[in-house]
């Protein structure tokens, strides 16, 4: 598997999760990467604030020691204009945008349907929704052009089938149900054109803080990954890598659940 001269754009990759362990793993395979952070979340382990960028900073500099090339850009991806300026500064980095990963999302949080304020709802949808389609919006007539392009979405296991508002994040799972169907009927529409489009939908799967234990089984160290006992982040990026790769070339409108604790 190589992706020498791939530039992936993937948003949501300098916290502890899955958009992270994508970015070390697509630049073991030698991808140009653009690291992003930006989207307003503060709960867990996605708080900002002053080490945000010393922490992007600090993923960068593992891409390039593993192979790849990397840039950061602090870009809400809930804004047009911060999408624009994104896109931008990865066309004047890199040319093009060949791989298009869309981690970064919404605040989970649980309360009764009646009790979620306006304030609340928006923030969710906007950062669900309106940022999935504002990064295809100007990223897709790239893809287009050069007629090759790998897009991956992040939604939840379960969330197209749960069927009650107890105990649910409600606007959370409204925005992951819209990525699902984006992700299904724009991959239809651009599969002639080189372009493939899937969905990981993992359950509360676990973050690895440590960032060195995160290189770890890319490096080729997988003793401490084998003794998992449910998904964590490096499933998903290897997951996103097959995707990427010459053997996911005819993989498109898949669902990839990772279930865990009954999800």
């Amino acid at each position: 598997m190589s992706l020498k001269g791939r530039t992936a754009l993937i948003t949501g990759s300098t916290g502890t999760g899955m958009g992270r362990s994508t970015a070390l793993r697509l630049a073991h395979e030698g991808a140009n990467i653009v690291l992003n952070y930006g989207t307003h979340r503060n709960y867990g382990n996605h708080v900002g604030g002053s080490d945000a960028k010393a922490r992007a900073e600090e993923v960068a500099k593992h891409v390039r020691e593993l192979g790849g090339q990397a840039i950061v850009v602090e870009a809400d991806t809930r804004k047009e204009d911060d999408t624009i300026r994104m896109v931008n500064e990865a066309k004047k980095a890199f040319g093009t945008i060949d791989i298009l990963v869309l981690a970064a999302g919404g605040r989970w949080h649980v309360q009764p349907f009646e009790s979620i304020t306006v304030e609340h709802w928006r923030d969710v949808i906007e950062a669900e929704i309106d940022a999935q389609w504002l990064a295809l919006k100007h990223v897709l007539p790239l893809m287009r052009k050069q007629k090759w392009g790998r897009i991956i979405t992040f939604s939840m296991n379960g969330a197209v089938t749960r069927k009650t508002t107890v105990d649910t994040g409600v606007d959370y799972i409204i925005g992951k149900n819209a990525r699902t169907w984006m992700a299904l009927a724009i991959g239809n529409d651009e599969f002639d054109n080189g372009i493939t489009f899937n969905i990981i939908e993992p359950g509360p799967v676990d973050h690895i803080k440590d960032i060195n234990a995160a290189i770890a089984p890319i490096k080729g160290d997988t003793a401490e990954w084998e003794k998992r006992v449910k998904p964590n982040a490096q499933d998903g990026a290897e997951a996103i890598a097959f995707l990427c790769s010459e053997a996911g070339r005819f993989v498109s409108q898949s669902i990839i659940r990772f279930p865990t604790d009954h999800w």
